[in-house]
Formats: structure tokens, C-alpha cells, sequence
């Protein structure tokens, strides 16, 4: 049998309830957040560092590929000219020379591997001066435009053109920074 809560209990209760709702009301915010919205994205997209950045890690990958294709090359051409004087060599002498030429190659992919490490790392570096700095950007424009919050546009559906900051963050970025590798300002 389920007993029912008396009136005199339930008016008790309403009364507490409604006591409490001015301290509610008194605890919310006078006023709407602010809020506006940046497209990191495409803010990254369009900055002159990162275009730069990624057009000097882009030039040194060329370079290093090249450099690798050469010894790769010479390389090729050593075991050719190993392959033709085998029979004028010692079965030690050519070992030794067979086995040298193993370890070159097995260096040289050791290096090739490292420069694929060091060339993601420089970009990986740069990326992150970049986003430091934006992030900083997106503090500054919140304390100049007294905003309590900036979404990244991929948590952002819709958004009216006024609370959009991506153009704003994007010439000061480009004004800031446009070289990651020294910080070089911009005019």
C-alpha cells in the first residue's frame, strides 16, 4: 500500500521549493554569453607561416630525396662494378667488399628514415609556434571584444557573420608570424 505525501507536507515542500527560486534567478547571468567562433582550420590553411613552413619542409624532402637517389645510384653502380670484378677477387676480398656495400645501403636507409623523422618533427614544431600563437590571438580578441567563450567552427553548426573571428584571427596571425623558424613578424 503506497501512502500519499498529506497537504500539509506538499504545501511545506512547495514553500521551500519557491523559497528557493529567487537565489536561483540571483545565481544565473544577467546577461546572454558571449560568444564567438573561429575556423582553425581554415585559419591554418590560410596562414602565410604555415604556407611557408610547409613550402621550406616540402623544398628540403626534394633535396633529401635527391641526395638519396644519388648514393642509391652510386651504390647500384658499386654493386655493378662489384658484380663485373668478382671473378678477378678473392672470395674474402669480395665478401668484405659485398658486405660493405650491405652496410652503406643499411645506413643509408637508417638515414633516409631519420630525415622523414626530422623534416615531420620540423613541421610538427612550426605547427605547434603557430597554433601557440593563435591561441593567444583567440585570447586577446576575447578580452578586447569582453567575449566568454570562441568555439572552433567544427563544434558550430551555424553562425551569424558577426560572430565569426576567423578573418580577424587570420590577419593577425599572418601580421604576427610569418616565418615559424624565427618568429619573423610581418608589417
Amino acid at each position: 500500500m503506497t501512502r500519499q505525501c498529506s497537504w500539509p507536507l506538499r504545501f511545506a515542500a512547495a514553500l521551500v521549493f519557491l523559497s528557493l527560486l529567487p537565489v536561483a534567478a540571483d545565481a544565473q547571468v544577467e546577461r546572454a554569453p558571449l560568444i564567438g567562433v573561429i575556423d582553425v582550420q581554415a585559419v591554418l590553411r590560410e596562414s602565410v607561416a604555415v604556407k611557408t613552413l610547409a613550402e621550406r619542409v616540402e623544398a628540403e624532402r626534394i633535396a633529401a630525396q635527391q641526395t638519396m637517389r644519388d648514393r642509391e645510384e652510386s651504390l647500384r653502380q658499386a654493386d655493378l662494378d662489384l658484380a663485373q670484378r668478382r671473378a678477378n677477387l678473392s672470395t674474402e676480398d669480395y665478401r668484405q667488399e659485398r658486405s660493405s656495400l650491405e652496410a652503406e645501403g643499411v645506413a643509408l636507409q637508417r638515414e633516409m628514415q631519420a630525415e622523414r623523422r626530422r623534416l615531420d618533427q620540423l613541421f610538427s614544431q612550426g605547427m605547434a609556434q603557430v597554433q601557440q600563437v593563435l591561441q593567444s590571438i583567440s585570447q586577446e580578441i576575447a578580452v578586447e571584444r569582453e567575449l566568454d567563450l570562441i568555439l572552433a567552427k567544427t563544434t558550430v553548426i551555424i553562425v551569424k557573420s558577426e560572430f565569426d573571428l576567423t578573418q580577424e584571427a587570420l590577419r593577425r596571425l599572418n601580421s604576427r608570424l610569418v616565418d615559424v623558424s624565427s618568429g619573423t613578424a610581418g608589417n
